[in-house]
């Protein structure tokens, strides 16, 4: 499994915020145009934005007032307007009440078949009666035709904007979303509008503009915060109309800083508990590619608490900076706003209990922002590694080791990352290290943690259970390790690293990083009869190739990483084990899962949004399970028939993998690539499967008669149910003979009904497989003729 970020499309992005306003032939008093300052401190500002309230004498009266901000538009048709205490000196929100609508529309077909599993439609119209606005864009001077003066502000409306203001907070003082508190904080004029708008009918909508990212577009519902974690949960997002600068897909961020590189010593110290303690210093060089800050925002562990910040590299001035309890969001304030091209060197003190012990196994999450992650560009970065950890716990980090040594039962190692990375993650237990050298395949490194797995099994035995365990644990890991390496090589070209490591972890599945791939402590510890084990170490190598050597270039894209990771893993199984059983079943238990969740996932193309509280494995299922099956119908739709041979499907793998190794590709190059050796269009392909969410059920029937020289054909009659009126798919059909010879054609399946006759065949049909070789992700149901 690799980690997906970023966001990508080929049209993308927009704070062209659209403005409309009528005309207002009204003179008076107007908005303050006050330039605001930034936050001295944090707290400040939050405080602020805590205690916003509507101001009196800053209340008017509204006519047909239009806002507009790309997909969503707000049309005060009449009512009064109250603007709210500033924040930095200037007013950054406005409170309405009266007669309103609200609309909403989409662009992608993709978003609005997600809107309408939140409101039956593809574009919202809803009348409402009050909406809370914040701004840090050109609302105010949309604003300023109107006139402002004394006015009644009834009690309940400061009670209603807290409640807005409380539902964008977390647990503990000073936790506030990032995006909303960002441009308030440094006084920004970014782009950024929020409205929350309460509909006549309905749940209220919170619908936000956030130029900080490059799907900047967002329709928020209101769930439970106790489910969610979050008062708010995204409908619907996508890149403007209009690109926003440095607005790169391939990145969740725009890019406004970059963190080149990173140097962090790092002390890890066992506690009484025996649990590890995490202390480090981390230097981070901040490169400025617009006007950005002062306040700069890091991602770091909830669990990990900052001690101090420093400029020049640990030997400059203090830094002010803040950090809520037990909030992933740290903000450093430099002294003055950042311009293009401007450079500094930051050193972050902190610590933290980070790492669990159980037994004997070290829980180290792969993903945790153990270091300074920057959250207002790409978090790619080269990496200076320096850790200090005890000496008998051997730790693996990612990255080529250049020294290491022993003192006062300290192990002093230092790594070096020296390609850009997002992960620079590392593991540690008591380990130990299997090397082998397989025939053909590059060295590798088994390092797993035989104490462990025997304390694991007393623990079970205490508790009356047998845990299944099987010898030689360490060797059957390198074979399937190597063997995929092998494999792969021979099937896609040679990986991008050249040496490779394999760590066990105490967490179910795996995780592949360059040259690093992680595996359950499970696998380690028993070789399923099913082939799942088998399956989940060549998945995880073949992310080698898929996710590490072809990045996906955006969320959306993930697919190519994970389905194909998911379908060539199969492919070695298949292999090794020299039949299609276990490669059919695994497909066979994928389309089932897909049957139970596809009402409540959307399309492959949106990714991680297809996992809710309410569908917990619905990224699994979607982008794993659904995307395995979309590459096996690419597959089947490219396979010769006579032979078997699946020749035009591997060079198609072997040329994208040529293409874009080392690089980002998204779902746009991968289609490009296909068409190439497919030599057709296929976008319709790509439009059902990766972006749509029908899937069809076919109801067949078929007959067979006699034709010239004692051949026959078969008659079949289809009916396509499920799927709209256009979907189209190549369908393998099988008909036995007899004397076990099997004649094997497709049927373009199309349209609500059809009749389609076979080619000639030899002899009478016995019987008939439709869908033969898992061609299409669908449900057959036969019935007479």
């Amino acid at each position: 499994m690799l980690p997906s970020s970023g966001l990508r499309r080929c049209v993308v992005s927009a704070v062209a915020v659209l403005l409309a306003i009528a005309p207002v032939a009204l003179t008076g008093q107007t908005p303050s145009s006050q330039a605001g300052t930034p936050a001295g401190t944090y707290l400040d500002a939050y405080r602020e934005i805590e205690r916003l309230a509507p101001v009196p004498g800053q209340v008017a009266d509204v006519e047909r007032l239009t806002l507009t901000r790309d997909a969503g538009r707000l049309l005060l048709e009449r009512g009064r307007l109250y603007l709210l205490s500033p924040v930095g000196g200037r007013t950054v929100g406005a409170f309405f009440r009266g007669e309103g609508r609200f609309t909403f529309a989409p662009g992608l077909p993709t978003e609005q078949a997600e809107l309408r599993r939140f409101a039956d439609s593809t574009a919202l119209d809803a009348p409402f009666d009050e909406v809370v606005i914040l701004f840090a864009d050109s609302t105010l001077d949309q604003l300023r035709g109107l006139t402002f003066g004394p006015g009644t502000i009834p009690d309940d409306i400061t009670g209603r904007v807290r409640d807005v203001i409380g539902s964008l907070k977390g647990d503990h003082e000073g936790s506030f979303d990032s995006d909303v508190i960002g441009p308030l904080l440094n006084s920004e004029t970014t782009g950024f509008f929020l409205a929350r708008v309460a509909r006549r009918r309905g749940d209220p909508v919170l619908f936000q503009f956030n130029p900080a990212v490059a799907e900047a577009v967002q329709l928020y519902r209101p769930v439970s915060r106790r489910r969610f974690g979050g008062a708010w949960a995204l409908v619907s997002q996508a890149p403007p109309l209009v690109p926003l600068p440095r607005s790169n897909l391939a990145r969740i961020y725009r890019e406004r800083l970059r963190v080149p590189d990173c140097r962090l010593d790092v002390s890890l110290r066992e506690r009484v508990n025996a649990d590890i303690s995490l202390a480090a210093s981390a230097t981070v060089s901040v490169v400025a590619e617009e006007p950005v800050g002062p306040w700069l925002l890091f991602g770091l562990h909830w669990k990990l608490e900052a001690d101090s910040a420093r400029w020049g590299g640990g030997t400059g001035e203090r830094a002010a900076y803040f950090k809520a309890d037990e909030s992933g969001a740290l903000w450093v304030r430099a002294e003055r706003r950042l311009q293009p091209g401007d450079s500094l060197l930051l050193t972050l003190y902190y610590h933290g209990n980070l790492i669990d012990r159980y037994g004997n196994f070290f829980f180290v999450d792969p993903f945790a922002d153990w270091y300074p992650v920057n959250r207002q560009g790409p978090n790619l970065a080269t990496f200076d590694l320096t850790y200090h950890s005890p000496a008998r716990y051997p730790l693996v980090s990612l990255g080529e080791l250049r020294d290491s040594s022993v003192a006062d039962r300290v192990r002093t190692t230092h790594w070096v990352v020296g390609t850009p990375t997002e992960y620079p993650t590392f593991n540690l237990g008591l380990f130990e290290t299997y090397r082998s050298q397989q025939l053909g395949a590059p060295p590798l490194e088994i390092v797993w943690s035989d104490d462990a797995h025997r304390e694991l099994r007393r623990l079970a035995a205490e508790e009356g259970v047998v845990l299944a365990e099987q010898r030689n644990m360490r060797e059957n890991v390198a074979v399937d390790v190597s063997n995929s390496l092998r494999l792969y090589a021979s099937l896609f070209g040679e990986a991008v690293a050249s040496r490779f490591a394999v760590t066990e972890m105490p967490y179910g599945g795996g995780v592949a990083f360059p040259g690093l791939i992680q595996l359950s402590w499970s696998t380690f510890q028993n070789t399923t009869l099913d082939g799942f084990d088998e399956f989940l170490r060549a998945h995880e190598v073949a992310h080698q190739w898929w996710g590490i050597g072809v990045r996906p270039a955006s969320y959306r894209d993930a697919w190519l990483s994970e389905g194909l990771a998911t379908l060539t893993g199969l492919w070695y199984l298949q292999t090794q084990r020299g039949r299609n059983n276990e490669y059919y079943h695994f497909l066979d238990q994928y389309r089932s899962d897909i049957a139970v969740d596809r009402e409540a996932t959307g399309a492959i193309w949106i990714g991680y949004r297809n996992s809710t509280p309410d569908v917990p494995r619905g990224y699994q299922v979607m982008i794993y399970e659904k995307g395995a099956w979309v590459f096996q119908m690419l597959r089947a739709m490219m396979l010769d028939l006579g032979t078997l041979r699946a020749d035009r499907f591997t060079a198609m793998l072997r040329d994208y993998y040529r293409m874009f190794r080392g690089t980002a590709a998204s779902t746009v190059d991968f289609q490009a690539v296909v068409e190439r050796h497919v030599g057709a269009p296929m976008g319709w392909f790509f439009d059902q499967w990766v972006k749509g969410t029908a899937i069809p059920t076919y109801r067949v029937a078929w007959t067979s008669q006699q034709a010239a020289d004692g051949r026959y054909q078969v008659r079949l009659r289809v009916a396509q149910e499920g799927v709209p009126a256009d979907f189209q798919m190549p369908v393998v059909v099988a008909v036995d003979l007899g004397d076990q010879r099997t004649a094997r054609f497709r049927v373009r399946v199309s349209g609500a009904r059809g009749e389609y006759l076979s080619p000639l065949l030899p002899a009478r049909p016995r019987s008939l497989v439709f869908n033969d070789l898992h061609s299409v992700l669908g449900e057959v149901r036969m019935e007479g003729w």
